[in-house]
């Protein structure tokens, strides 16, 4: 839930653009383009422009932080 608070300081909306949302899984524009018209991009993505609900993109940086934390976890011997 708190990375939800955090993206709404910084963003200040509650959908953002394939830009902002770039920006916030750190991947550069063009790759979330390319992984868009692949069907591959990790957040769903609908509208025209491009937008993203901000609870999902907060989602899939918390699974990414876990999936990071659980490796470090995993791997430490």
């Amino acid at each position: 839930m708190q990375t939800v608070f955090m993206l709404l300081s910084i963003y200040n909306r509650p959908r953002l653009a394939l830009d902002q949302v770039c920006e916030a899984i750190g991947i550069a524009k063009q790759t979330g383009y390319n992984l868009r018209s692949r069907g591959t991009f990790p957040v769903h993505l609908a509208g025209y422009p491009l937008t993203a609900d901000i609870r999902d993109v907060a989602a899939y940086l918390d699974q990414m932080r876990a999936a990071a934390d659980h490796g470090r976890k995993g791997g430490a011997a």
